[in-house]
């Protein structure tokens, strides 16, 4: 699906890339959007689970996120199929029609953190959790994309001024 596109990839190009039977894909997924649905939320799991890994919910809050957005850095950088994957899915029809719940749960940690820098006046109290994650997540999300799809160059640098803006953008400033 990374190399093809949600729409340009079959179930048979899956059974032969694969080395799966077809009909045996079919015993576990009645469906290509299925399997898709369930591949985003493999994806999405593993992202989670890298950055919960190396998440310490005890540090300064600022040094807490420049940690979450560098492990998002390095995600994107050592799986860009996955990836893909994700990108491709939130931009299809797919989505919109996926229930979410198991997936929104495993950011639960993450917007509990994002909580506790707002009750301590740190983050921005009107802005939710979600919010907060994607001015981080979605800025160095494009720069891979760029990356990814047109051949772009970033470097740390830019991805620390990103990081910088978004703490800005996100934080109180006293």
């Amino acid at each position: 699906m990374a190399a093809q596109g949600i729409n340009g990839v079959s179930m048979s190009m899956i059974a032969k890339e694969s080395g799966i039977p077809q009909a045996t894909i079919y015993v576990y997924f009645s469906s290509k959007e299925e399997l898709l649905r369930e591949l985003y939320r493999y994806v999405v799991k593993k992202n989670c689970d890298f950055i919960m890994e190396k998440f310490k919910d005890e540090e300064d809050i600022k040094k807490s996120f420049e940690n979450i957005y560098w492990c998002m850095v390095e995600y994107f950088r050592l799986y860009p199929a996955e990836f893909q994957v994700y990108e491709q899915f939130m931009s299809s029809m797919i989505s919109k029609t996926t229930s979410l719940e198991n997936v929104t749960d495993l950011f639960k940690p993450l917007y509990a953190f994002v909580e506790r820098g707002q009750q301590a006046g740190i983050i921005k109290k009107e802005l939710h959790p979600i919010v907060v994650l994607s001015y981080f997540s979605l800025l160095a999300a494009n720069i891979e994309k760029g990356k990814l799809f047109w051949g772009n160059q970033a470097d740390d640098l830019v991805y620390q001024i990103i990081f910088n803006a978004s703490w800005d953008a996100v934080s109180i400033h006293k």
